[in-house]
């Protein structure tokens, strides 16, 4: 093997270690996202349905939006041949965060013809703290940078004479499929690669004319099947327009890049930014030599990286690291431009810092992030259902709306065969609470709608309610506390409690 082949294997089995490494349990607990696509993508495979019943739909109608389809059906194929489990669940977004470490290799190597600029790319992004989150719970994010990078990577591939043109954009639309924030930067970032090697284009007119009748094709499809656009999305996520430049500029501050990160905890460890402090000075290295050699391939990396961030500023939330997933990758590269324009000695002390830093990130990540944002994840769901399914002497089960969409946990962790739950469903109709709690009831689990103040006790009747539920009981002393689920730092979540004998 070569050195370069040598290097790249060691880049990768760090990449892996860091990604797979308790996947289970880190983060703490599946988010309702996760359950609703591990259980979406379990149906899909086992019954060739989504929860609503349709069969092997293009869009999956969830939580009052419509998710994509890449994550879902990557997921079935991981819990058709695993099982439903928290790790099959996560195992599609680690193995294409790992993938992309891979990619990311070849496509530098593509783009500046550097062996050596590829593997810092790729080191630089298999130790990114934004990127092993999000390669760590299933998010459609590394889904998305996968297919875009792939479709990237095939497209200069076609300018150096293969036909693959075709190809490259069935990659992009199906980046465009995987992630709401694709359906803003793949069609822009098309319009760029076409202004930008449009002389190239040219001369390969029979591929273009392919290429167009794709994207024509791909119109009609959008046109017949709109939720694919995600509008739905859209309009619970979009914030006021007038705002979208101030939100553009925050994802460029301090803060946001090397300090805190997204103060979301779903979205971003909290143990620091989406990238090392030091990562400043390569990457602001990185952007002097590309304003200044303004060559093509440049060009192009600074529009990958100056777009990336166009999608979340229309968001309500901002620095929002999930919509600006598109910074992974091309904020890399230019890392990696920048780590290469310092002489040996500063790159080695350079290593070195980043390793201490990203064992300090990981000893937080592994240790006290758990314990400190257990319940942004929804903990305590999993042992719920763990005590009701050791514990079936009960008639009626009465689960708290407190946590949003508390039933899709209950078909997760139960694995409820699809047919027995639609025979069973009852939806919630009421419009304000639609947004967090979709289900009224199935089988004889019932998800709010009765009175958590004035609940009689009953022996045949198991009531789950938060600890201020709990103290919230008119009738409590007339009830037994059958467990108490604690959260991963000793302070109560769940009172599991029912008639006295």
């Amino acid at each position: 093997m070569s050195k370069v082949a040598v290097l790249l294997f060691f880049i990768v089995i760090l990449s892996l270690g860091v990604r797979i490494i308790n996947l289970s349990i880190v983060p703490p607990a599946l988010s309702w996202d996760e359950a609703a696509v591990g259980y979406n993508g379990w149906t899909i495979a086992n019954f060739g349905q989504d929860e609503y019943g349709n069969r092997f739909p293009l869009s999956f109608k969830s939580f009052g939006e419509y998710k994509n389809p890449v994550d879902i059906y990557l997921t079935a194929l991981t819990v058709k041949f695993l099982g439903l489990s928290e790790f099959s669940t996560r195992l599609p977004a680690a193995l294409f965060g790992v993938l992309n470490v891979i990619l990311i290799f070849f496509l530098v190597k593509a783009l500046f013809s550097s062996s050596r600029l590829g593997l810092a790319a790729a080191f630089f992004l298999s130790i990114s703290p934004q990127n092993i989150h999000f390669s760590r719970f299933n998010h459609e994010a590394n889904f998305a940078l996968f297919f875009f990078m792939l479709g990237l990577v095939l497209f200069l591939a076609t300018l150096k004479g293969k036909k693959l043109l075709f190809l490259a954009l069935i990659s992009f639309i199906l980046s465009f499929l995987s992630y709401s924030a694709s359906k803003m930067f793949i069609p822009l970032f098309i319009i760029i690669l076409v202004l930008i090697y449009r002389k190239e284009l040219l001369k390969i007119k029979v591929q273009l004319l392919c290429s167009g009748v794709l994207i024509a094709l791909f119109a009609i499809f959008l046109f017949l099947h709109p939720h694919a656009l995600g509008i739905e999305r859209a309009t619970q996520t979009v914030g006021k327009l007038n705002l979208a430049p101030l939100q553009y500029i925050r994802h460029f501050s301090i803060d946001f890049l090397f300090i805190h990160g997204d103060k979301n905890p779903r979205l971003s460890a909290q143990a620091t930014g989406e990238f090392y402090y030091i990562d400043a000075v390569f990457l602001l290295a990185g952007f002097i030599l590309i304003f200044r050699k303004r060559t093509k391939e440049f060009l192009l990396v600074a529009a990958w990286s100056f777009l990336a961030v166009l999608p979340a500023s229309f968001s309500t939330e901002a620095p929002h690291a999930g919509r600006a997933a598109f910074m992974m990758g091309s904020w890399q590269i230019i890392a990696a431009l920048g780590f290469y324009r310092f002489n040996k000695i500063i790159r080695w002390g350079s290593l070195g810092i980043l390793i201490i830093l990203l064992v300090n990130f990981l000893n937080l990540y592994f240790g006290q992030y758990s314990k400190r944002f257990a319940i942004e994840w929804q903990y305590g769901m999993k042992q719920i259902v763990e005590f009701i399914q050791a514990n079936p002497q009960y008639n009626h089960i009465y689960m708290t709306d407190a946590r949003y969409q508390p039933y899709i946990f209950f078909l997760y962790y139960l694995q409820t065969p699809l047919p027995d739950y639609l025979r069973t469903v009852t939806y919630n109709k009421a419009e304000s609470s639609r947004s967090y709690n979709n289900v009224f009831f199935f089988d004889k689990y019932f998800f709010g709608g009765w009175d958590r103040v004035e609940s009689v006790p009953d022996k045949g009747v198991l009531y789950i309610l938060t600890p201020s539920e709990y103290d919230g009981l008119k009738y409590r002393s007339s009830f037994e506390v059958k467990k108490i689920i604690k959260y991963p730092n000793e302070t109560d979540a769940f009172y599991l409690v029912t008639g006295q004998k």
